[in-house]
């Protein structure tokens, strides 16, 4: 019991000279405000964990964050693949349309276009 309380007492201590030293660099008084507020309510948390442990909070505080941030992950993943498939439907439609032209399929026109010149000679000879 003797190391638990002095473990959360250094805690709290290391806590407040890092909460001072953060203060004294910042350099506008503006940002102060909210790093203090900020810095209040991770001060409580630090205080509170003996008792949240205590009651078997912690547990349960970490798993609803854990699933939260679990939710909040797969609907961004979810979103972000709905626009990759759509974008790549996008892309494959302009490059059918690029290779086909203007919608019609002409195999001609495809080919002039990679094989180069459609000009063709033919020579007829005939031996009599």
């Amino acid at each position: 019991m003797k190391e638990f309380l002095y473990g959360w007492i250094r805690d709290i201590a290391f806590y407040a000279i890092l909460m001072t030293v953060i203060l004294h660099l910042l350099p506008e008084e503006g940002q102060k405000k909210y790093v203090r507020f900020f810095m209040g309510v991770v001060l409580m948390l630090v205080v509170l964990s003996p008792l949240l442990s205590v009651a078997g909070l912690s547990g349960t505080l970490d798993s609803i964050y854990a699933e939260q941030t679990y939710d909040e992950e797969l609907q961004d993943f979810t979103r972000r693949q709905a626009e990759l498939e759509a974008d790549y439907a996008r892309e494959i439609e302009k490059r059918k349309q690029e290779m086909t032209g203007d919608g019609t399929e002409n195999p001609a026109d495809g080919e002039e276009e990679q094989g180069g010149s459609s000009d063709i000679k033919v020579e007829i000879v005939l031996d009599e």
